[in-house]
């Protein structure tokens, strides 16, 4: 028995009522009733309303039951990975909404800094809050002492006291950090949870968010014959500029090594490791990798604040809206030109989801997340002309694209997401002070690929974006009321 067909069970039994006396409550046949009741089959939209009527469910009960719904529909993996993928998005608009005064001065957090004036070459250390204790030491160590901070470590993504630490530290600091770390994961798990390698770049990413972070993680998969890594009793480690601290499969045994000798020889194995690994979360801010001009790839769907009028763009509006006086502009140009050109051509199959929101928004102010040295914002009537273009092809069924619910889904202005054929691109742009922040986070880890992927088709039967019609009058709105403004 499904789970939801035994929460159908309770709830029917909960609330005294016979099968026959709820389908004429909620209006719905005895027989397909019976049938749900009995797990034969799933309710549709119309049916499950009317049930939940008849049971005189809650709003919350409701929403619990649609979820194992939802579960039982889509499949266990697939409605974790949704959840995990929502919460991304949502973590990310709540990071980059707020500003963060950058006035923190990093201090040691747990007593003096460990230093290589030890007597002795190394230390043990046991208990699990000892262990956490004495990482936490080091890496405020590093960030405190060291001129250029920089940490390397093997060790369980899903260590979150350590992760977390890092990136309370350095919330707000003035230091810069260079953090490299790998990673690993089964290229397999059980069907009653989200990919974990998903769940890894659900946690890790935060750090990308950081503009005081050169945050550059790889990968590699566990098999189930174990992986060098991983055998050892002591698998896991991390160095600093002064130590070198070994871990325990446990996390509560730590060995803390202030030699050369040993670091050296673990930071041999750290570069063999990279070498042996694959880029899992590659950041950058080099505007070519961020809007991919060198390699436009065809893209199946794009998740961002404004509808994709790349679209429309030609070559002359290209060269009137760069800045020519940009140091790179004949570089620039001819790139975008060459971009645009096979973006238009390889992607008309696109889905593309928006914010009505941010539309409206650059109605107002005529700007794109670009950097304001290298793009002028458009005038109305070129941003009339686009928006009229977008409603034209969603009318006759040229485009796929489709707003935001924004009751239901937490999406800022701060990111973009570009599924393209093999990456999937994240692009991030948000201000920090005066300062408009960009970075690129490339994905290629086919789990995660996969499951944006899955994502992403189910978005336009969802609850999380409106309906075409929903979408149509949105827009039909905006330009009523810009059409014939001033420029």
């Amino acid at each position: 028995m499904s789970l939801f067909t035994q929460r159908i069970e309770e709830l029917i039994v909960d609330s005294g009522e016979t099968v026959q006396a709820l389908a004429e409550i909620g209006k719905i046949d005895r027989t397909t009733l019976q049938r749900v009741k009995s797990g034969e089959r799933l309710p549709s939209k119309k049916i499950f309303s009317g049930l939940c009527k008849a049971l005189r469910l809650s709003a919350a009960e409701e929403e619990e039951l649609k979820n194992v719904l939802e579960m039982e529909t889509i499949g266990q993996r697939n409605y974790y990975n949704r959840k995990a993928i929502v919460g991304l998005i949502e973590t990310i608009a709540e990071l980059t909404e707020h500003t963060i005064p950058f006035s923190k001065e990093i201090g040691l957090q747990n007593g003096e800094a460990l230093t290589n004036a030890k007597s002795d070459d190394m230390e043990i250390v046991k208990g699990q809050n000892n262990v956490l204790r004495l990482v936490e030491n080091a890496i405020d160590s590093e960030l405190f002492s060291s001129a250029m901070p920089q940490i390397r470590q093997v060790i369980p993504y899903d260590w979150d006291a350590v992760y977390d630490y890092i990136f309370q530290q350095m919330m707000g600091s003035k230091k810069n950090l260079v953090l490299r770390d790998i990673v690993s994961f089964p290229q397999n798990c059980s069907e009653a949870e989200a990919d974990q390698s998903l769940l890894a770049f659900k946690k890790l990413a935060a750090l990308s968010l950081l503009d005081n972070v050169d945050y550059q993680s790889r990968f590699y998969y566990r098999s189930s014959d174990g992986h060098p890594v991983d055998d050892g009793v002591f698998p896991y480690y991390l160095l600093t500029s002064d130590r070198l601290i070994t871990l325990s499969k446990d996390l509560a045994t730590a060995v803390v090594y202030w030699g050369a000798g040993l670091y050296q020889v673990y930071a041999g194995y750290f570069s063999e490791l990279l070498e042996n690994s694959a880029p899992f979360i590659q950041e950058s801010r080099d505007l070519f990798e961020i809007y991919a001009l060198e390699d436009a790839l065809p893209t199946k769907h794009m998740v961002e604040p404004l509808p994709c009028f790349a679209c429309y763009f030609t070559n002359e509006m290209i060269e009137k809206q760069m800045n020519r006086d940009f140091p790179y502009f004949e570089e620039l140009m001819s790139a975008a030109i060459a971009y645009y050109d096979k973006f238009q051509a390889e992607s008309k199959a696109m889905i593309n989801i928006f914010s009505l929101k941010y539309l409206r928004q650059f109605m107002e102010n005529g700007s794109f997340y670009l950097p304001e040295e290298v793009v002028f914002p458009f005038s109305l009537e070129q941003r009339l002309n686009l928006i009229k273009k977008l409603h034209t092809d969603l009318v006759v069924n040229d485009r796929k694209s489709f707003a935001i619910n924004e009751d239901r889904l937490f999406m800022n202005s701060a990111v973009e997401f570009s599924n393209e054929d093999p990456t999937l691109r994240m692009i991030l742009h948000y201000q920090r002070g005066d300062e408009t922040i960009f970075k690129h986070l490339a994905i290629n880890e086919v789990n995660i690929i996969n499951a944006f992927e899955e994502f992403f088709n189910s978005l336009p039967s969802s609850d999380y974006v409106l309906s075409k019609a929903e979408t149509i009058a949105g827009i039909e709105a905006i330009i009523r009321d810009y059409d014939g403004g001033e420029s």
